[in-house]
């Protein structure tokens, strides 16, 4: 196996699949990239059982073949090398992988003939979307915050996806708050999905965002798999049913507030400074026609008061939230308004873009002691 590539188009595709890698593995190839060599160029992998990714880079092939070399020992020497090019031999039968670069050498020994598992080939039978650039980085943005960070309800740190009439959805929470984005497949004509993403792929996913290039996304039962031109993720779906979020979001509100995003944010943040430092984390919200009022305390530090003016209608109302969770959720959002909705004083609120109806955010309160 012998092949000559450019030293930055290796590097950056090492710095994708490099991620997948786990520091921790059962099986000792799985700590490895696998390289493969051949007509169409070079392939740089690596799976950590659950996904796999592949980054499909131009290269002079004089021979082919495949090797598994030390992920972490070969990326971190890519990316150092001096020079633009570098040419890669691979012996056969000692399984060892020589790197020249100028006048200097390096050698890398790899995992013999063991090779990375392999995964299901999409044939038949399976359901593609074609999503536009810069999709799932606001889906990433959106929701991947929301899910939980527990292990005692493994789905719900997973993302719930909808596929049918249209559109995808797709849904994040942690029980205590609940995320929801969508956006619109006018062409899609297939059946109708459900699945549960890991957070983890999502966000691996988005980072394909970054080539500019529309996303193809692929179904096929238990896998999902996103494609650019040059790369590749696919992933399997997380077991169990999601529980049914539409109960809990509001049909009718008893307020409805409209404020800039920025000027809720920067009072939020602040008040937090105080809240943070009580157990709690707790911030009063209190609605006055035309007037947001917000207030946090902390027994042993002091107390923070922010009014902001605004457009709003409905009944006056007293009711308090998690501070983080606020602040989390205002920077998910890109509009420059934001509509708060309260639904009464132990109901959740939603917040959503003034602007925008593909994407809310819906926020249980804390319960006030009377």
């Amino acid at each position: 196996m012998q092949f000559t590539v450019d030293q930055n188009q290796l590097a950056q595709a090492l710095s994708m699949v490099i991620r997948l890698v786990q520091q921790q593995n059962t099986m000792a190839v799985l700590g490895g990239v696998q390289l493969t060599a051949s007509d169409s160029g070079l392939d740089v992998q690596t799976t950590d059982l659950f996904s796999v990714m592949t980054v499909k880079v131009r290269a002079h092939v004089i021979e082919p073949g495949t090797i598994v070399l030390p992920a972490a020992t070969f990326n971190d020497l890519i990316h150092r090398l001096p020079t633009a090019t570098v040419d890669v031999q691979v012996d056969p039968h000692s399984g060892k992988a020589v790197l020249k670069y100028g006048r200097n050498r390096a050698t890398i020994h790899g995992f013999g003939n063991d090779q990375l598992p392999e995964f299901p080939t999409f044939g038949e039978g399976v359901v593609s979307v074609t999503l536009p650039a810069g999709t799932l980085t606001s889906f990433a943005r959106q929701i991947i915050f929301a899910c939980s960070k527990e292990e005692s309800r493994p789905i719900l740190k997973g993302i719930h996806i909808e596929l049918g009439s249209g559109k995808v959805v797709l849904v994040s929470t942690d029980g205590s708050r609940l995320s929801h984005a969508w956006a619109a497949l006018p062409d899609y004509r297939g059946p109708e999905m459900r699945l549960v993403l890991p957070a983890k792929i999502l966000a691996e996913a988005s980072r394909l965002d970054s080539s500019g290039q529309p996303i193809v996304v692929t179904f096929r039962d238990g896998f999902v798999q996103f494609a650019t031109q040059d790369t590749m993720l696919t992933s399997r779906v997380l077991d169990g049913d999601y529980p049914d979020y539409q109960r809990v979001i509001p049909q009718d509100y008893q307020v409805q507030i409209r404020v800039p995003t920025a000027d809720l944010r920067g009072s939020v943040e602040r008040a937090h400074l105080i809240a943070s430092k009580d157990r709690s984390n707790a911030v009063k919200f209190n609605h006055q026609i035309g007037l947001l009022q917000m207030t946090a305390s902390a027994a042993e530090v002091g107390q923070a008061q922010e009014i902001l003016e605004c457009d709003s209608q409905g009944s006056e109302m007293e009711i308090m939230f998690n501070s983080t969770f606020i602040i989390d959720a205002l920077k998910s959002f890109s509009g420059e308004e934001v509509m708060i909705e309260f639904s009464g004083v132990q109901s959740p609120a939603r917040i959503r873009d003034a602007a925008n109806s593909q994407y809310f955010h819906i926020l249980l309160p804390l319960r006030q002691l009377v």
